[in-house]
């Protein structure tokens, strides 16, 4: 963390020199935000740490040969795990608050354990300036699983996540045995409705790839190692699996939260698993929709798979389709176009859930406001540029007003003591944390009651593996409860 700089005292200044100071400070911000204008691809300044030392894996999937063209602007990636926390990468990044199926929080922002803050994170590193919605539907703790093989809860923050405009699923987890009924159904509701969904297969090479990836109509997520070979020693692998990506040793943010907010060491090395690697393919496919905003869900899945590993369009049983390949996804020529699913779909057929693409709740009918654009990539796209503009415009007329405001003050302040003391305290910049703000856990006992049954797949015993806490990590939960960043016997967290 930046350490701050002790200011050089300043020399006495006249009013009038205090005044073209101020105006020259102004003028030189609204340069710098016209400069941003002309250059939308300019980032803020902001912590850089994940970039830098994940750079192997956004350069493994060739994503930063798309970013000329996009950062996934428009399109919103929906992860559905322990929540988010405030950290500095997420700075200046494009977060919903999200969705909580804990009736004490209100919204996602409360993820002590860190898995959900990761995925991410690793959404963010293939697509920069894609919407993250989160949706917390863990909290890392055993006593708090997912609902119990996607009980009723678990559900309907899923079918939250898809009628609120999200584009694309993560879901960084699976659950052991047969899944049958309302967890099939909802995963065939949401490709019904336009979405991509794409899951972890799994960082256990002993076990079969589990629900959700092996639900047809998936993107069933495998590892890759530095070298963008199959990571075999902690991954799982199937005829299920369809891409893989990065899962070998990378690094990952830990939750500034509680007692952890007092640690200054605020990144984790972990071995990331296929959840990292879901979160990479997420990115990937916000970078391939918002390059082709006018594609359906199912000609993004075919841009993916076309256009990974050899670009042969053939599928192995050990990584699918092969490596996932930001650049040829978003540039390629020639894919050729599909009616449906190129992956199948869960009941069988397109349309079995009853509902389409074209299908919206109003808030009258029961919807929740909705937090994203709800017409598709395509309209989020162009939402997306239109409030890019405003955001530029909003940014240069801020600055007009607080370098005028600056200069009214300094003037006013120079009259005398009594009409400065008069001014003060109306010029007041805003605090505080801004939209997806943190809020911290309530002491109060979660009212989510689960019923066991999935976790995330930890590596087999004696491999550190992104199931593995990093330290300094303290998830919530009665110390010697099991965590899912630990490998878990089947049917237990």
């Amino acid at each position: 963390m930046a350490i701050p700089l002790t200011p050089t005292p300043a020399e006495p200044r006249t009013p009038h020199r205090a005044l073209r100071t101020a105006l020259g400070a102004g003028l030189t911000a609204l340069a710098a935000a016209a400069a941003l204008a002309a250059t939308p691809g300019a980032a803020l300044a902001q912590d850089t740490t994940l970039n830098d030392e994940n750079a192997w894996a956004t350069d493994l999937i060739q994503a930063p040969a798309a970013w000329g063209t996009t950062q996934g602007e428009g399109v919103t990636v929906a992860v559905l795990d322990t929540g988010i926390a405030e950290h500095p990468f997420f700075e200046g990044k494009d977060i919903l608050p999200g969705y909580t199926a804990y009736s004490d929080e209100q919204d996602a922002w409360n993820d002590a354990d860190g898995h959900g803050s990761a995925v991410a994170a690793a959404v963010l590193l293939a697509a920069p300036r894609a919407t993250i919605m989160p949706v917390r539907m863990d909290t890392g703790a055993d006593t708090d699983g997912l609902g119990g093989a996607m009980g009723e809860t678990d559900v309907e923050a899923v079918k939250w996540a898809v009628d609120n405009g999200a584009d694309v699923l993560v879901i960084p987890w699976h659950i052991d045995g047969n899944v049958t009924g309302d967890p099939i159904e909802i995963m065939q509701y949401a490709i019904d409705k336009g979405v991509v969904v794409v899951a972890s297969a799994g960082n256990d090479p002993s076990e079969p790839v589990l629900y959700p990836a092996s639900t047809p109509g998936v993107i069933a997520v495998t590892g890759a190692d530095t070298n963008g070979e199959f990571l075999s020693e902690s991954s799982s692998t199937g005829p299920e699996v369809v891409l893989s990506a990065p899962a070998d040793e990378m690094t990952v943010p830990k939750p500034i939260l509680g007692a952890l907010a007092e640690d200054t060491d605020i990144y984790a090395t972990v071995i990331g698993g296929t959840s990292m690697g879901s979160g990479f393919v997420g990115g990937v496919a916000a970078l391939t929709w918002a390059a082709h905003p006018d594609l359906d869900a199912s000609n993004v899945i075919q841009r993916l798979i076309q256009t990974a590993g050899d670009a042969s369009g053939t599928r192995g049983d050990e990584v699918g389709y092969g490596l996932v390949n930001a650049d040829q996804a978003v540039h390629a020529e020639g894919i050729e176009p599909v009616e449906e699913n190129p992956l199948g779909y869960p009941m069988g057929e397109a349309g079995a859930s009853g509902a389409t693409p074209d299908d919206t709740q109003s808030a009258e009918e029961g919807g929740e406001e909705p937090g994203a654009a709800s017409g598709g990539p395509s309209a989020a796209a162009e939402g997306n540029k239109e409030s890019n503009l405003s955001a530029i415009i909003v940014v240069a007329a801020a600055v007009v007003l607080v370098g005028a405001a600056i200069a009214v003050w300094i003037v006013l302040r120079g009259r005398g003591r009594k009409a400065a003391a008069a001014q003060q305290g109306e010029f007041t910049p805003p605090g505080g944390p801004g939209q997806g703000a943190l809020q911290q856990p309530a002491p109060a006992q979660q009212t989510y009651v689960p019923q066991g049954g999935q976790n995330y797949g930890g590596p087999p015993p004696g491999q550190q593996g992104f199931s593995s806490p990093p330290q300094g990590f303290n998830p919530p939960g009665n110390p010697g409860e099991q965590s899912p960043w630990r490998p878990s016997e089947p049917n237990q967290r």
